[in-house]
């Protein structure tokens, strides 16, 4: 008889996860996008979710994605993350350091980075995704991922419902 835990079963998978999460990461810092701009983030995470057997809702709250994976009788737990990044000029060093500049709503050219960590939530979530799905016998009910748009203006709020 195992001894195993639900979570033990669910990170089991980690390994596999890490395997592309730090291009994946290293991505999305390098092309940071400001807010209600985070277009091509929010293709690469509707990609992954499609690729992990998620049923995938665009253009939430303008940009943002959800997706949904049922599994059977349960609650619906919802997880959150930001995607969108600062008008900030990087001054890391790092070899993927955003050298991205955009138009702001005020039609100016300015510098983009991840300022606040945003590129690290969305490449969290994504793993935490496939580590549910991955461990789909470990757990039962409807887990939903929401990747927030425009957080840093707190304008990519949407009416969508989990339950819907």
């Amino acid at each position: 008889m195992s001894t195993e835990t639900a979570a033990e079963g669910v990170l089991a998978g980690l390994g596999n996860t890490r395997v592309w999460q730090e291009a994946f990461y290293q991505d999305v810092h390098q092309h940071p996008e400001l807010s209600h701009q985070e277009h091509r983030t929010a293709s690469a995470v509707s990609e992954r979710l499609r690729g992990f057997g998620f049923e995938v809702h665009e253009g939430v709250g303008g940009t943002g994605v959800v997706g949904k994976l049922r599994n059977g009788a349960g609650a619906s737990v919802l997880l959150r993350a930001d995607m969108d990044a600062l008008p900030v000029k990087e001054r890391t060093g790092l070899p993927y350091a955003s050298t991205a500049t955009a138009v702001d709503a005020a039609g100016d050219s300015v510098p983009v980075m991840h300022a606040c960590g945003h590129d690290v939530h969305v490449t969290c979530l994504l793993g935490a995704a496939e580590l549910m799905a991955g461990a789909r016998d470990r757990w039962h009910g409807t887990l939903v991922v929401l990747f927030q748009p425009a957080e840093e203006l707190a304008t990519g709020r949407s009416a969508w419902s989990p339950t819907g």
